[in-house]
């Protein structure tokens, strides 16, 4: 009886202490994602300030003031963006994203 009144003290006390427990200090720190060769290839890059995200559609502003509304659906490959991030986009001629990161 002492023995498992000990043991669940002790479980309670790491628990507590927060051993074992790991917290990310940034989420969005580390790109999740890449381009393939051939998307550095072949596909248009985009370059510049994410300005808002409307559905499916992410509007960027390049370092020339011009603005792109460029899709974005399940098949794109997708850092965690917000508005105001720094970003790069490759796009087909038809205007979809296959792949959207964080340019830092």
């Amino acid at each position: 009886m002492k023995t498992g009144l000990i043991s669940m003290m002790l479980m309670m006390g790491l628990g507590g202490s927060g051993i074992g427990v790991t917290y990310a200090a940034d989420p969005m720190a580390d790109k999740e994602v890449s381009p393939t060769i051939k998307e550095r290839l072949t596909k248009d890059t985009i370059k510049g300030t994410l300005m808002n995200i409307e559905g499916g559609y992410y509007i960027i502003k390049d370092n020339d003031g011009k603005v792109h509304k460029i899709h974005v659906d399940k098949s794109t490959k997708l850092d965690q963006v917000m508005p105001g991030d720094i970003v790069k986009a490759y796009v087909t001629d038809q205007g979809h994203t296959t792949t959207l990161q964080r340019d830092n």
